[in-house]
């Protein structure tokens, strides 16, 4: 919500800023209802950055509140997906601990063979189109 807050405010300081450099600027501004003569574009940038930054925070918080909603629900399933998952451990029979062996000594490695050395036949896998006949139907 902080970051949100902040870029709304950073967009409506620029909208300001661009309105307040164009202030000489003055026009009508007709709506169904009268007209407005000699309006300045510094408040219609004002107001047109005040809209936008009640609409962005309107949207934020409707955007966390869905996402707590959306937090709370997975939670929610999580803890009866872990309570059944215990139930089925309860009812299990206990295994016994398998007795410790002490490790069995490390081997030599194996001498690696040159990269140019080509695989054994049984390692090459039968694709078919590469030579192979095709199966018989």
């Amino acid at each position: 919500m902080r970051n949100a807050l902040i870029l709304l405010v950073v967009v409506a300081l620029i909208i300001v800023a661009l309105g307040a450099a164009n202030s000489e600027v003055a026009f009508d501004f007709d709506m169904v209802l009268g007209t407005w003569s000699a309006v300045s574009l510094l408040w219609v940038a004002v107001v047109a950055a005040v809209v936008l930054l009640v609409v962005g925070l309107v949207a934020a918080w409707l955007a966390q509140t869905d996402a707590s909603r959306t937090r709370r629900k997975l939670e929610a399933e999580l803890h009866a997906t872990y309570e059944r998952l215990r139930a089925v451990e309860a009812r299990l029979p206990e295994e016994p601990q398998a007795a410790q062996e002490p490790p069995e000594p490390a081997s030599e490695p194996e001498p690696a063979e040159s990269p140019d050395a080509a695989p054994p036949a049984e390692a090459v896998p039968d694709v078919p189109g590469e030579g192979a006949a095709p199966p018989a139907s």
